[in-house]
């Protein structure tokens, strides 16, 4: 009697004990059911396809967008040089007709004008050929010029000398014609005579805005009679003042009667600033925003919407669970949250993963393809991510507003009958 009770009551103490290892590491790796994890570890594969729609969705979606800021940005940086000044140039004629130059030379705000004889070459860029200008500077007025605009020469390199063919550019321009210093340059233009030489490289900028230089008696010896129109380059004492002498400069031809001019006198003059030019591109470009951004609208729905219909088919396949768990004694309420936090883990984290899939893939692009060929690729801005957050959004409404629908109907009893 004694050892018989001795027996039982020893028993369970070694089953509670953990006696046996494999029962215990068993017990230990058992998983709360209704854990919004527990699925997820247990089924990989069968989410993966779901998570990996919704990481290529956001990645396709986010390269669209950034590839079409890559547009905006490739004028904001080839044309960035303008940003530190403005330019006063004749359309039709020779000069700018001397009283309106000697106006503009009183602005105040006005450090330096430089006189330049420009040629323009196109650069290759995500949208195309794109037309940057070569200026053609006197000797004294290189080192201001490249000064202005925060450049440095590059080691082994020097400026254009007088009256020969040469020609100094900056390191983006020089890696997107794949010349290296001593190649000589052929500029591209179509809608201008060409040169009759080849411009040797002999510099290179480094450190600051994009900008070519050539010499301006070169330039005006080999430029036709047409082509020789002198540029007014002018440079502010402090980048505070450039906006307002931006603004004296364009009131001279679009309010000439406010300076005593009439508008005969100024119909041929332009004025550039960064501001004005970024404005005017954006315009030339529209058709290509507004096809790029309808194509983008496209993408993010039919994307969005196959998703969704991926996550409702993943969801569908899980009544059986769903219904047992019902039959089990387990509250649809209770059910439903386990639904909709095990839902908002994998978009979530979908989500996060494209993101992170495309950040990746764009720095390897701009590392190894964009910046050794002189093209410019936009940063994954705020828009990118705003673009891309109805695919995680709809294909968590779509799964859940189907998935609930179909459980607070649903019949245990049914299912384990057809179980």
């Amino acid at each position: 009697m004694t050892s018989s009770s001795h027996s039982s009551s020893t028993a369970p103490d070694s089953h509670r004990n953990g006696a046996s290892p494999r029962h215990q590491n068993a017990q230990y790796q058992t998983l709360p059911p209704l854990s919004p994890l527990t699925y997820y570890r247990r089924n990989v594969w069968r989410v993966l396809p779901v998570g990996g729609a919704i990481m290529i969705s956001v990645f396709l979606i986010a390269s669209i967008v950034t590839l079409l800021n890559s547009v905006d940005d490739s004028i904001r940086v080839h044309y960035g040089s303008l940003s530190h000044f403005s330019v006063l140039s004749p359309q039709w004629t020779r000069d700018v007709p001397p009283p309106v130059l000697e106006r503009a030379l009183k602005f105040p705000e006005k450090k330096q004008v430089l006189v330049a004889v420009p040629y323009f070459t196109s650069i290759k860029t995500v949208f195309g050929p794109m037309p940057v200008p070569i200026y053609g500077l006197d000797q004294k007025d290189m080192k201001s010029f490249a000064g202005a605009t925060k450049n440095t020469l590059a080691p082994g390199g020097r400026l254009p000398r007088l009256n020969e063919p040469e020609i100094a550019m900056s390191r983006a321009w020089v890696n997107n014609y794949h010349l290296k210093i001593g190649d000589k340059l052929v500029p591209e233009n179509d809608r201008l005579p060409p040169l009759p030489e080849q411009l040797t490289l002999v510099g290179i900028f480094e450190n600051g805005e994009n900008i070519g230089i050539a010499d301006k008696a070169y330039m005006q010896l080999s430029l036709n009679e047409m082509m020789q129109r002198p540029t007014y380059i002018f440079l502010p004492k402090s980048p505070q003042q450039l906006s307002p002498l931006s603004q004296k400069l364009r009131d001279i031809t679009d309010k000439p009667q406010k300076y005593g001019f009439t508008k005969s006198d100024v119909r041929d003059l332009r004025v550039f600033t960064f501001s004005g030019l970024v404005g005017e591109l954006r315009k030339g470009l529209a058709f290509l925003y507004r096809f790029l951004s309808f194509a983008d609208a496209l993408v993010i729905g039919a994307v969005a919407l196959l998703s969704g219909f991926l996550a409702n088919i993943y969801f569908e396949q899980r009544l059986g669970e769903f219904g047992l768990l019902s039959a089990l004694g387990f509250r649809r309420e209770r059910l439903a949250k386990r639904l909709m936090t095990e839902t908002g883990f994998l978009v979530l984290f979908s989500w996060l993963a494209g993101l992170a899939l495309t950040a990746l893939m764009f720095q390897a692009l701009d590392h190894f393809y964009m910046i050794p060929n002189g093209l410019v690729l936009a940063k994954i801005g705020r828009d990118a991510l705003l673009y891309t957050l109805p695919t995680p959004l709809l294909v968590g409404v779509a799964s859940l507003a189907t998935v609930l629908f179909r459980l607070y109907r649903l019949d245990p009893i049914e299912i384990m009958e057809r179980r």
